[in-house]
């Protein structure tokens, strides 16, 4: 008799979870943060300075429940640290929802970038491919990075 109490018990709490799953997607596939992203893992990291920041639509055809807003990034390539990369300059795409990770650290550069000083951070790029001759940089994959130390102070908002 005590089991048949206790599913009775169990059967609406899985129901509510169930909806709750249901009703917010998104928290139910939820991805946890980026934990792997090492330097000793990455293939290609540069030393980059941000030399243009924008959110804005993207121009894609998406479905209309999908957001069309994206974020642009074109670094300014001072080093390869670590793989090889022969251009001097890099653009990285990234869709604000869910927001990439260091997104604040990369705004943050933006508006230091110029000044001197510690305005260089290092940054992986990892290409996405999406045929075999078409690729870009993204900000939404699990990258490696290392900003100054004054930048990863700052409060967030």
């Amino acid at each position: 008799m005590p089991k048949m109490l206790a599913y009775s018990y169990l059967r609406p709490c899985i129901r509510i979870i169930l909806a709750l799953m249901l009703s917010f997607p998104g928290v139910a596939a939820a991805t946890p943060p980026c934990r792997d992203n090492t330097f000793a893992k990455a293939k290609l990291v540069v030393e980059a300075r941000v030399i243009s920041f924008s959110i804005g639509e993207s121009g894609l055809l998406l479905p209309p429940d999908y957001p069309d807003r994206m974020i642009r990034i074109d670094l300014e390539i001072k080093r390869v640290i670590k793989g090889t990369f022969a251009g001097k300059k890099a653009t990285l795409y990234g869709f604000p929802f869910p927001p990439p990770d260091r997104l604040w650290e990369l705004s943050m550069m933006a508006l230091i970038g110029g000044l001197g000083g510690q305005d260089t951070f290092e940054w992986e790029l990892s290409a996405n491919k999406i045929d075999g001759a078409v690729s870009f940089y993204s900000l939404n994959n699990c990258n490696y990075s290392k900003f100054p130390a004054d930048v990863s102070r700052w409060p967030q908002p």
